[in-house]
């Protein structure tokens, strides 16, 4: 969280918003890779929105979802 100062990264480079986040979300979830659970190249913060947002994009179309988000924690992101 204090990498981000508190912003859900989401919000901001999706819907150019500026949020408090609340969770850190686990890009590649635990379940999939429990090595990354703790990796920072993982964790995004996010709002309670954002994640459910994300959650319910993962079911259309989870690997281009993870991939803008990992370009958005690697800082290779363009406008949203």
């Amino acid at each position: 969280m204090a990498r981000y100062n508190g912003v859900d990264q989401w919000a901001l480079h999706e819907h150019n918003r500026i949020e408090c986040a609340e969770t850190v979300h686990h890009i590649i979830p635990t379940v999939d890779n429990e090595e990354l659970f703790f990796s920072v190249d993982n964790l995004i913060p996010v709002s309670r929105g954002s994640h459910d947002e994300i959650h319910a994009l993962y079911k259309t179309d989870k690997q281009r979802v993870q991939e803008r988000l990992q370009e958005i924690v690697k800082g290779r992101v363009g406008g949203g």
